[in-house]
């Protein structure tokens, strides 16, 4: 069986960027604790609890010591709660999120409703609304049309969401608001996955994605593929892999979400060459 990796694999910067912050204050200090997790890898983030590094479902949970801000970010009044009790903010906020941030803060200083364009419970969304308060979340090109008349809009989107749904859904908000502004805020890392997944996908006949079942742009990497003709599994990793999956199948395609170690896809590659030799 042959393996095709894709040429985008392991961290992109933004996650390189706070895996590199988090390892370093926790290299220097012990009382360093995050509010959810680091990034949406286990691996990762059980290396870094070995480490050293805390977790904490709320600020209030936080009595002293520093605070690690992961790469969603985190809401504008969680920051401010943490300054109010003297805490240390590490903040390793993707420069992609903040960008989220800087955008609809300038459309919504120039008069428009915003839009913002993601999943609602996702951390960096809740992030994103925080900064612009009153502003509209939709997740759907269905959801356009249970939002309020109105005649100018702002429209920002989730770093890690899909192209091609919000290609969709900002037509259907050109189709109902009289002026649309709408910054395509997806990173550019997501866009140049979410492209090697459709490439890739037409070149083989079964694709392995790897990344944390939490992770939103994992998730649509597996969903791009299969919606292009390869049939995708979402794995965290190599133990997951089954050797039915490549019964008959002569091309394999493998791909990681971007928090994803390089480390980790090639542990998944050796899995699949050994059960590539195994006799069927």
């Amino acid at each position: 069986m042959e393996i095709r990796k894709a040429k985008v694999q392991g961290f992109c910067f933004g996650v390189a960027i706070t895996v590199k912050k988090a390892e370093e204050a926790i290299g220097s200090r012990n009382d360093v604790t995050t509010l959810g997790h680091v990034v949406h890898n286990p691996q990762m983030v059980d290396s870094l609890g070995r480490r050293g590094l805390k977790n904490a479902n709320s600020v209030d949970e936080v009595e002293s010591g520093a605070l690690f801000v992961r790469a969603h970010g985190l809401p504008v009044e969680v920051f401010e709660k943490a300054q109010a009790k003297g805490l240390d903010v590490i903040d390793a906020t993707c420069p992609m999120v903040t960008k989220i941030h800087v955008q609809a803060e300038k459309l919504k200083a120039d008069g428009c409703k915003i839009i913002v364009v993601g999943d609602p419970n996702h951390p960096e969304v809740k992030g994103t609304l925080s900064h612009v308060p009153g502003a509209w979340c939709i997740e759907t090109v269905e959801d356009v049309a249970t939002l309020p008349r109105g005649s100018r809009v702002g429209v920002v989107v989730q770093s890690t969401y899909s192209r091609a749904r919000f290609t969709e859904i900002v037509k259907a908000l050109t189709e109902k608001y009289y002026e649309v502004r709408a910054v395509n805020t997806i990173c550019t890392d997501t866009n140049n996955r979410q492209s090697e997944a459709s490439r890739l996908a037409q070149e083989v006949d079964v694709m392995i994605v790897v990344g944390g079942k939490t992770s939103a742009n994992t998730k649509h990497l597996a969903e791009l593929s299969e919606s292009h003709g390869a049939r995708s599994f979402h794995i965290e990793g190599p133990s997951e892999l089954q050797p039915q999956w490549f019964d008959g199948v002569n091309v394999a395609g493998l791909m990681s979400g971007a928090s994803t170690p390089g480390w980790l896809v090639d542990e998944v590659q050796a899995r699949m060459e050994e059960l590539s030799r195994q006799p069927a």
